[in-house]
This record gives structure tokens, sequence and C-alpha cells, in this order.
């Protein structure tokens, strides 16, 4: 029985609908990943499906007694409350059946009469019972467990939680959600604001956990991991997919083919019987043939009966944009020697090293709080050719891209940041808003209403127009949805200077970077490699100490029995696909072919009724033609069963 329900679900908040007509179900053990682009509706979708919403219409059912856990993209708290306490809140019940049987225990020790106290004491044992099962006894060491596993720092424990930025609130939500012990979690955007073993953690955490699991994400290599089945908002309505999202992309590309052959191959058909149609009304008008006009208009009654399939929509509205134009720098584009940095008596670097050369792709990584933003920052702030400490190449022009968008007014309209920011006329600075998929009713939005992708496409808007030859990128797709950040992929791949980024995105880095710089004891450790064998060798090496990688035998085992199930089902499915599409081929081929004789014969029976013709030949000719327009018939009739067939 399906643990969340949705029928016929439509939302609209007084504009355009963002959900129309979605029915979808959360199975028990569910591993699902809802996609789309910003601003679609997976974070309504996510509220409605966890009742912090109402529907326009539709509904939404849960099944008794199921819990629920919801994280959202922002944590909302009460001001004062500590990071643990915050914790604590997952455990409300525990603490209530805590608060019960300590006054349990006051009142039997203050009770004479034995059957009063029988009754107690029962009550007590019964709900000692239920205290014990919650594991409400290891409380405090859950928290710790979760909250290092996710990377923050014991030092951040007691903290007051108004001290935290948006991100590490982001990060103490999903621990809360998942101290829960939910039956279905529902996460939006889980892994934002994780680092790299952060990540890894919360991907061993899903597969072991017993909860149902939804989550909105575009961490393509999380998806990949532990997705079973992917969630398409597009156009108001839901497409599920199963498998992961490597399954979702081969998936949709051979649906838009298949639906792209059946498109065309309808269209044919439609345009014979249209032509077919045509020949008969020409025939009827010209032997007044009442019965041919008739055969007419039935066969285009048969196209407006057809359940007509539509041309695929596969064209994405793509960045009009791109990151090459930059003049080249010299040889060195940055050199760190000795540097160090200090927040008080935290040491962050101590002589750290780094030099990049023009055409370098380098990647900085290191866990949250390491110093990767904080070494960006002082590069941007205090780097240049005369400092002998973070110099720039002489002609090294830098374009940066902050997580934090620092350098974005909120109460400033996007037209007025364009103009100011860019120094371009007006219609020109529109023009570059437009190409980066900001339409004419966003000109007068404040940048404080935009969504976090939206920003992100604003800055990646002045750093094209900017022309840049070395760019320093820290996050740039923690808010931008994937088939941004796969665009974004694009014109990276495109751009000729030198990038230096920070990410935890590890499709974005394995496509990009060829070498890796790693924070560690203070230094700057240089790995000449691709990202990817960088971090198998991390995970050989046993390196990582906030997650195991223990495999499952049994599960283990069980994979690879329903790999040979799946490869045999497929090979059946091969089979059936080959013998249809050998039929297909050769029905086509037929049609054609009598199509061709058909025309021939009509041509010869309206010179056979000529006067000084045998009629009996124009009798025997016209036989032939029935008989050939009536196996023709048959002939689109099998044409179209195996088209059905070839479509399912």
């Amino acid at each position: 029985m399906a643990l969340i329900t949705a029928n016929g679900l439509r939302m609209h908040f007084g504009g355009p609908l963002l959900l129309d007509g979605v029915n979808v179900k959360v199975e028990p053990g569910a591993r699902i990943g809802l996609i789309g682009r910003n601003g679609t509706g997976k974070s309504t979708l996510l509220k409605l499906l966890a009742g912090r919403l109402e529907p326009t219409d539709g509904s939404v059912a849960r099944q008794s007694g199921a819990r629920v856990a919801y994280q959202a993209q922002e944590l909302l708290f009460e001001p004062g409350r500590t990071v643990f306490q915050e914790m604590q809140r997952a455990f409300e019940a525990e603490t209530a059946r805590e608060r019960e049987l300590r006054n349990l225990e006051q009142a039997l020790a203050t009770e004479q009469d034995e059957q009063t106290r029988g009754r107690l004491l029962r009550e007590y044992e019964a709900l000692q019972a239920e205290q014990e099962q919650a594991g409400v006894y290891d409380v405090d060491r859950r928290i710790e467990s979760v909250l290092s596993s996710l990377g923050l720092p014991e030092s951040a424990w007691h903290q007051p939680m108004d001290g935290f930025s948006g991100g590490e609130r982001n990060v103490i939500g999903l621990a809360r959600a998942l101290l829960g012990d939910p039956d279905v979690l529902l996460l939006d955007e889980p892994t934002n604001h994780l680092d790299m073993e952060g990540v890894e953690w919360f991907i061993d955490f899903v597969r072991k956990s017993k909860a149902a699991i939804l989550m909105v994400s575009h961490n393509r290599h999380l998806l990949d991991a532990v997705g079973k089945e992917i969630w398409e908002l597009r156009g108001a309505r839901v497409t599920p997919w199963t498998g992961n999202y490597s399954d979702f992309q081969r998936q949709k590309a051979e649906a838009l083919a298949r639906q792209e052959r059946q498109y065309k191959a309808q269209q044919r058909l439609i345009a014979r019987i249209e032509f077919q149609a045509r020949r008969l009304r020409d025939m009827a008008n010209a032997y007044d043939d009442p019965a041919q006009a008739k055969r007419a208009k039935s066969m285009l009654k048969r196209i407006e009966r057809m359940d007509k399939v539509e041309r695929p929509d596969d064209k994405d509205r793509t960045f009009g944009a791109s990151m090459s134009g930059g003049n080249r720098h010299g040889r060195i584009a940055l050199s760190v020697k000795d540097f160090s940095f200090a927040y008080g008596e935290r040491v962050l670097f101590d002589k750290a090293c780094l030099e990049i050369e023009f055409g370098d792709r380098v990647c900085l990584v290191g866990s949250n709080g390491s110093g990767k933003s904080t070494l960006f920052h002082e590069i941007l702030e205090h780097g240049g050719w005369d400092n002998h400490t973070l110099r720039l190449g002489k002609s090294v022009k830098v374009g940066d891209y902050s997580q934090l968008r620092e350098n974005l007014d909120p109460a400033e309209t996007l037209e007025d940041w364009a103009v100011r920011t860019t120094r371009l006329p007006p219609k020109q600075a529109v023009l570059l808003l437009h190409r980066f998929l900001f339409t004419r009713e966003d000109l007068p939005r404040p940048i404080g209403s935009l969504s976090g992708g939206e920003k992100s496409r604003l800055q990646l808007a002045r750093l094209v127009h900017e022309k840049v030859n070395f760019l320093m990128l820290d996050e740039p797709t923690n808010h931008l949805d994937i088939q941004a950040c796969e665009q974004l992929e694009e014109m990276l791949q495109d751009f000729e200077g030198t990038l230096f980024v920070i990410s935890h995105d590890r499709y974005f880095l394995d496509k990009l970077v060829d070498r890796v710089v790693e924070v560690k004891d203070r230094q700057l450790v240089d790995h000449p490699m691709r990202f990817a064998p960088w971090w198998r060798q991390k995970v050989d090496s046993g390196e990582f100490g906030r997650h195991t990688a223990l495999r499952d035998r049994h599960t283990e085992a069980e994979g690879k029995q329903d790999a040979r199930k799946a490869f045999e089902d497929r090979r059946t499915r091969q089979r059936e696909l080959n013998r249809l599409r050998n039929r297909y081929r050769d029905l086509e081929a037929r049609i054609t072919e009598l199509e061709d004789r058909i025309r021939d014969m009509e041509q010869r029976l309206e010179g056979a009724y000529a006067p000084g013709h045998d009629p009996a030949q124009a009798e025997a000719l016209l036989g032939d033609l029935q008989s050939g327009r009536t196996e023709l018939q048959k002939l689109y009739e099998d044409w179209e069963t195996v088209a059905a067939a070839l479509e399912d």
C-alpha cells in the first residue's frame, strides 16, 4: 500500500498552473529523484505531499500512522535555539514520554493504594518499553553522529542557530529530518551544501535507510548512486521513469526518438489516406459514383478518429552565449607562495604554495571550513602582479563567481543591474539578459525576489560580458537546475582560458578539470590527475573517516540476480522488437509497391473505357483494381497494428 498518494493535483498561486492533473504515489522503499527546470513547481509538489500546502484542486492521502519528515531549503527555527536543541526537536515524542515516566515515578513514590500502584506500574513498564524501542537513551550519540557525518564541527553544536549561514542551516535541517526515523523522507536539495564526504555519507545512509525517500535534487551523481525512479516535472505534469538518472537520460532519448518516428510514420499514413480520398473524390465526380464519394468521406473520418501522435517537444531553452572571447594571458595565471591565513587562533593556511599556468583546469577540494572560499576571497581582494604572495599574471583578467552572490543588491531591478554592471545601452543590456533566459516581464523585478538559480544566471551573464581569461568559480552549479548545469558545462568546455573552480558536483568536475588541488593540513597539495582517479584513490586509501563503504553481500547477490533477469528480459524484448521492425519494413515495401500498381491500373482503366476498346478488358481491370484496393486497405490495417506494437 502506498505511503502517500496524490490524485489530480492542480496548483497555482494566482498565475499560470504549476501542477495540472498530477497523479503520483510514494511506495514503501521508494528512492525517487524529482527533477525539472527551476520554477516548474518541484518544491511546491514536495510541500503538497508533506501537507505544508493545500492544493488548488485534487487530493493528497497519507497512510494512517505513517511518519513523514520534510526538509525544506530554508529552515525555520525559534530565535536563540542552539543546533543541539534544534536536533532534539526530532525526538519530541520521546521527550514527552520521558516527562510522563518522571511523573509516573513521582506518583509511584507517593501512592499508598496497592491497586492504584499496580495500574501505575503497568503504565510505567509499557511506557518504558516504548521508550527503549525508540532508542531514546541513545539520543545524544545519534545527534552527534549525524552532525559529524554531515560535516558540522563539534564546536558549532551548542551555538545559536541565528549565527549560521543559509547553507549551514540547510545542513542542520537535513540532519533533523534524518534523525526522526520517519517512514517517508521528503527532501528538497539535501546535498546542496554538503562537502564530498558528506555527500558520500548521505548516499550510504540512503542505501541503508528503510524509509521511502523522495528528493528534489540536481546532483546527478547522487541520483545515479541511489535513484530507483526519476520523476520529471515538465509542463505542469509529472512523468515517471524507472531507474537512476543515467537510465532516465537513455530512456528519454529513446522515447523522443520513438515518438519522432511514430509522428513521421503517422504523417505519412495521413498523407496516403488523404491522397487516396482525393483520388476517390475525383473518380466519384468523374463517373458520378456516390459509392466512391462515400468511401472517400469514410477515409477522411478515419483520420479524424486517429489518436494523433504529437510532434516531440525536445527543444529546451538554452543560454544564447559563450564564454570565449577573452585574450590569452601569459604563462603564469596564479602563483601562491608562502601564503598563511588565520581566523584568530584558528590557522587555515601555513606557508601554502601553488602555481597555475595558462589553460590549466584546476579544482580546489577540501572539507567544509578548510579555507577554500577564503583562499578565493583573498586572491580576488589582494591578488595582483605586485603581490609576491598572491601573484596574478600581468595580463590576467579575472572573472569570479561567488556562491554567496555578495555583489548583488536585493533592491536593484534586473534591468538596472544589467545596465550598471555591463555599462551597455539599455537595449543591449536587456538583450544580454534575454540570452540567459530572462523575459521582458522579469526586467522590473528586484534582485531580492529572484531564486538562487536566477541569481546564478545573472552572474554567468556578467562573466560572458566581461570576456575574461581566468575564471574563478565558487560552487557555480549549486542553484542551477540540471539543464542549466549541462549548458554551463558546454560553455566552460569551449572556454579557452584558465579555470580554477570550487565544486562538490562530481559530474561537473569529471567533465571539466584535469588537475586536483586539495586543502590538507593547512597546505595546498597538488594532484596532477583528473578528478575521478583522484577520488578513487582517496576512497581506496581509506582516508575518509565520516562514512563507511561496507557492502552487503546479500544485497550484492540480489543485485546480480536482478541484473541477470533484466538482461534476459531485455534480450526477449529485443528479439520481439527486431521481428516487429522487419514486419514493419516489409509492410512499408508492399504498400509502396501496391500503391504504384493501383495508380497504373487507374490510368489504364481510364483508357479502357474509351470508345473502340474492349469492354470485357475494362471490366477485368476494374475487378483487379477493386481487389488491389481491398488488399491495400488490409495492408494499411496491418501496418497500423505493427506500428502500435512497436510503440508499446
